[in-house]
């Protein structure tokens, strides 16, 4: 089901200020996409991801979700750049991916950029034997 926030922020035809900065962001940064050989041309990794953004801002439960909101609503796939909604097998092919290499390049970007360094973190597992409690 599709919230009321949504749908206010389509009908309205507003972005809020967080989500533009992060789609300037995403404007900016160097994705490798995939060259056009034959078959239907491929969807910019960029607009995908800006989709992503999309489904993560409106708290939206599926990918299946995700792409009847963007069916819906003209104005989300416009400021993601999309012409037209890709089918929901795109989308999990692109979240496949994502996950598989570029969100951890993505992260370590953005970490690089935001100028947030790395923290050491150590983690220390102790066993303790109820004996120790008596």
């Amino acid at each position: 089901m599709i919230s009321n926030f949504v749908i206010e922020h389509a009908l309205n035809s507003e972005m809020d200020p967080l989500l533009q900065a992060l789609f300037q962001y995403i404007d900016q940064l160097s994705l490798p996409e995939t060259p056009y050989i034959t078959g239907r041309p491929p969807i910019s990794k960029k607009s995908l991801l800006k989709c992503f953004f999309l489904k993560t801002y409106f708290s939206i439960d599926s990918l299946r979700q995700l792409v009847e909101t963007l069916d819906r609503f003209g104005y989300f796939r416009r400021i993601c750049g999309l012409k037209e909604v890709p089918h929901l097998s795109t989308f999990s092919r692109a979240g496949k991916w994502f996950r598989e290499q570029g969100f951890s390049t993505f992260n370590a970007r953005l970490l690089k950029d935001l100028g947030v360094r790395y923290p050491k973190i150590v983690i220390i597992d102790l066993y303790v034997t109820p004996k120790q409690f008596l």
